[in-house]
């Protein structure tokens, strides 16, 4: 080989064979990410392949997946709107056009490239398989953007941009995880990512009554437990320690009692016994510790609005999980009626509310609580809302309503 060849620099890396474009940069704006830059997870620099990331062992191929035929791309961006259908029902994201991708901005690793295909597809292509994965959305078509939550408390973003250059031809789609680590995410990521290409997306996971998702970790048995009285002694022992967890300062000792608390008292993942003797030990005494602090977060006042920060909405929601698995599991016959008082009233709200994961495990409580309640009537009024929020926007909801509409009108029948 030749002095010459030796001298030479090696090739750009490239996206699926092709040259990376000029548009990725691994400088960030600051200004247009703000607090939100801290919460990133995953290398900044990486360069994204715009291929759907697979978590199965196949071949690599360097094929490309798209064309990279140049179009002429519009200057100026259209307005974008959300809109509503007649009665305030939300109908999806109804985005008109992206943004163009900035100069300055590193496309995480999970992104995808939609060649010759519009923002509006593209945008209800997303809507449609967040609904049905039951992932609570909040969407800002201004900057073309979607606020994610799932079931397992996990935060993500997904944003939209028209490709620029070689790639003006299509819509760039990128999720970036913010907060949380949950196996569920991956197949998540995955499914959006396909559904926004138009490809058929995995099946949804099987989930659990809680919602949450059911395979992410193998059940516990609790077969070898004879005795109702050693369920019992466990149960004591895990809220003890988790009582330590909550005396403990800081948000990440509060958040794993919570996570801690929403796995013993959840059924599919504990056992039947297990959950059972959690739960009432959590709900049994007014003196109760850990109960007092899982009722005083679910009985913060929703309506407060921005005076709850991201941290202290995760936290409710955590605890929400909990009661709902409590007062599911515990077999009351009647729910005490000192914790009616104190989280009915909030539960309505809930359920009127635009945060469908909230709504669902709303909803969750209140099925428990039919039996003595002293207006059924305003109760199947809040589920009818919460039904249609979650007809539009959220399955897991839609299915919760209404069973709970069904069990109120045999009552008032």
């Amino acid at each position: 080989m030749s002095n010459d060849d030796s001298d030479k620099k090696p090739p750009v890396p490239s996206f699926s064979g092709h040259a990376m474009p000029m548009n990725i940069s691994t400088d960030v704006d600051e200004d247009e990410l703000g607090e939100e830059t801290t919460r990133r997870i995953g290398a900044p620099s990486f360069q994204p392949s715009f291929e759907p990331v697979s978590f199965s062992a196949q071949p690599f191929s360097a094929a490309p997946t798209f064309s990279t035929a140049p179009q002429k791309a519009s200057a100026t961006p259209m307005p974008v709107t959300m809109t509503m259908k007649s009665g305030g029902k939300p109908s999806g994201w109804k985005l008109v056009d992206a943004p163009i991708l900035p100069e300055f901005h590193p496309l995480d690793r999970t992104a995808t490239f939609v060649a010759r295909t519009s923002a509006t597809t593209v945008a209800q292509r997303i809507s449609d398989i967040l609904r049905e994965r039951s992932i609570d959305a909040s969407f800002d078509s201004m900057k073309a953007k979607v606020t994610c939550r799932t079931a397992d408390n996990v935060d993500f973003r997904i944003r939209l941009y028209r490709g620029r250059n070689q790639y003006s031809h299509g819509i760039i789609v990128e999720v970036q995880r913010r907060f949380g680590s949950s196996v569920g995410f991956c197949e998540d990521s995955t499914a959006i990512l396909d559904a926004a290409q138009g490809k058929m997306p995995p099946p949804p996971p099987s989930l659990g009554r809680s919602g949450s998702n059911a395979n992410a970790l193998p059940p516990v048995s609790d077969v070898e437990d004879d005795e109702e009285d050693d369920a019992s002694a466990a149960s004591i022992s895990s809220l003890d320690f988790v009582a330590k967890m909550f005396r403990h300062p800081g948000l990440d000792s509060h958040l794993l009692a919570l996570q801690t608390l929403s796995s013993l008292t959840d059924p599919a993942k504990m056992g039947a016994k297990t959950a059972k003797a959690v739960a009432k030990a959590l709900l049994d005494g007014a003196s109760n510790e850990i109960g007092n602090e899982i009722v005083t977060l679910v009985a913060t006042d929703p309506s407060r609005g921005a005076a709850i920060d991201e941290d202290d909405d995760g936290r409710r929601l955590l605890a929400l999980t909990i009661l709902s698995n409590a007062l599911t599991v515990a077999g009351y016959a009647v729910v005490p009626p000192i914790l009616r008082e104190r989280v009915r009233p909030v539960l309505l709200k809930d359920l009127a509310s635009n945060k469908t994961q909230m709504a669902f495990l709303a909803a969750r409580c209140i099925e428990a609580m039919l039996d003595g309640d002293h207006d059924l009537g305003e109760l199947h009024v809040a589920m009818q809302k919460a039904l249609a929020t979650g007809e539009a926007r959220h399955a897991s909801l839609y299915k919760q309503a209404k069973v709970c509409m069904e069990k109120i009108e045999r009552r008032l029948n």
